[in-house]
């Protein structure tokens, strides 16, 4: 009876949870990275790869989204033993990020002609968007009502060997996005220069022939944030806060190709979202301090 009760604790112990959490990271950037390269080699193989998942690099990221998906709701399992309180709450975490995972899919179908306003997918957009603050907000409440709170569900500092790592990750990240950004102005700058464009136009295009492709980049840069952010934790607000990032970042970026009007309104939607989201996010941590 013992070793059967041995067997049982082992899906469930932290060494084994950390297991799991470095083998969905790994999985989440190989899904992520083939999905680009699958995009990037569409146009030679398009009777291979077609289909919804390939119509957008954005959609690259749904992929690393439901690898995530899928360690939360191992941990949804993995708290039912702890508390039926956390069991709900994880719940509701995981509809949050579902909600997330179909913000992306909504911003490649983001219409930013004259019919923004009445677009269906437009509006399906906006829905989302708040839907997923209304969602987030209620899970901080359900936990505050609740009174459960822990230090491991919301770490205010990782440990110390963890942190250095994902510190040295960003700095390599930085580094590989100097090089991107001396690649990309050199690259702009010519085009710019050779097509005529610095003459007959000298102002217009500039957002167009550099900061759309670089915002692109800063996108993928967002996503491997969040994905090297589990190296040191996989708690729901760390998550929740970086996905918010990437997707303020998106809207960001669609402003360049925007009608006049729709530009400013994607500008302001996307830096309230990440400041809201944020604000949720420093609440939660708050509710842990409070232990």
């Amino acid at each position: 009876m013992k070793t059967i009760l041995a067997w049982t604790e082992r899906p469930f112990t932290p060494e084994f949870r950390a297991f799991l959490g470095r083998f969905t990271l790994i999985a989440a950037i190989a899904s992520f990275l083939i999905h680009l390269g699958l995009y990037a080699t569409k146009p030679w193989y398009p009777e291979w790869i077609s289909g919804p998942l390939f119509a957008h690099p954005i959609n690259a990221i749904y992929t690393p989204f439901s690898v995530l998906l899928l360690f939360e709701t191992y941990l949804l399992v993995f708290y039912l033993r702890r508390s039926t309180t956390i069991y709900v709450a994880k719940q509701y975490e995981i509809m949050v990020l579902i909600l997330i995972r179909g913000v992306f899919k909504d911003l490649t179908h983001l219409e930013l002609g004259d019919d923004f306003h009445w677009n269906p997918g437009n509006v399906e957009l906006i829905w989302d968007l708040l839907c997923v603050l209304a969602v987030y907000a209620g899970v901080l409440l359900f936990y505050r009502i609740s009174g459960y709170v822990s230090n491991q569900e919301f770490p205010n500092q990782p440990e110390e060997l963890n942190l250095r790592r994902f510190i040295n990750a960003k700095n390599l990240l930085a580094f590989g996005l100097f090089g991107v950004l001396i690649g990309l102005a050199a690259t702009s700058l010519i085009s710019w220069t050779t097509s005529g464009d610095a003459l007959v136009n000298p102002v217009t295009d500039l957002n167009a022939v550099f900061f759309g492709q670089f915002y692109t980049v800063l996108i993928v840069s967002d996503v491997f944030i969040l994905l090297l952010s589990l190296l040191y934790s996989d708690d729901f607000p760390t998550i929740i806060r970086n996905s918010s990032f990437v997707i303020s970042t998106i809207l960001l970026k669609l402003s360049f190709t925007a009608e006049s009007g729709i530009a400013q309104l994607l500008i302001v939607g996307g830096v309230c979202f990440g400041l809201v989201m944020l604000w949720i996010t420093n609440a939660y941590y708050k509710l842990g301090q409070r232990q």
